[in-house]
């Protein structure tokens, strides 16, 4: 599928599409304290948005919950729009299930679950599986990657940033004397964690 980020707004407005497929629209939402939030019609009703100043999390089901302003403190947040579900797939190292003292449910229902992942400095975890998702940063991440075929990768990206990542199956190690944090945003269909 095509990377349809090419109809991003310019680099000064407040909403920035960083990636678009068939299942989620990622937006980066960055408003200055006290600014209005101009109009902005997002691809489908349903969507997460991350905290990037707190790092909670939020479904919304309705373009008002995502709009409005409670507070006049600066918004930087990353908003996953999701427009569909990748076809199910059975997941038997689910990550959750496998290693919940990493991998914790924020929210789930039937159109999203949303998993928070934390290592300590240096922790490896155990393999596990994961579903197509985004991930969002809420620390600088570092980490070695080792694949259930033997391949190993490094990955890092900076806090406040947001991925498409297919099914993978993987141990990860955080590869940083601090402690890493992410979301992981899993559109579902019909699978069954």
């Amino acid at each position: 599928m095509k990377d349809e980020s090419e109809s991003a707004v310019t680099d000064s407005e407040p909403y920035q599409v960083a990636f678009e497929n068939e299942y989620v629209r990622i937006v980066h939402v960055d408003l200055a304290a006290d600014q209005a939030a101009p109009k902005y019609t997002p691809v489908a009703m349903a969507m997460v948005r991350v905290d990037l100043n707190s790092g909670r999390t939020q479904y919304v089901e309705q373009l008002a919950g995502a709009t409005e302003r409670a507070d006049t403190t600066p918004l930087r947040e990353i908003r996953v729009e999701l427009k569909s579900a990748p076809t199910a797939a059975s997941l038997e190292l689910d990550a959750v299930r496998i290693d919940p003292a990493r991998y914790t449910v924020d929210f789930e229902n039937d159109r999203v679950r949303i998993v928070r992942l934390g290592f300590g400095p240096r922790e490896k975890g155990l393999i596990v599986s994961h579903p197509p998702r985004v991930l969002v940063t809420l620390t600088d991440v570092a980490v070695k990657l080792k694949f259930s075929d033997g391949r190993t990768d490094e990955r890092g990206a900076p806090a406040g940033v947001a991925a498409w990542l297919e099914l993978e199956m993987l141990q990860t190690e955080n590869a940083r004397d601090q402690p890493l944090q992410v979301v992981l945003v899993e559109p579902k269909s019909a699978r069954v964690f």
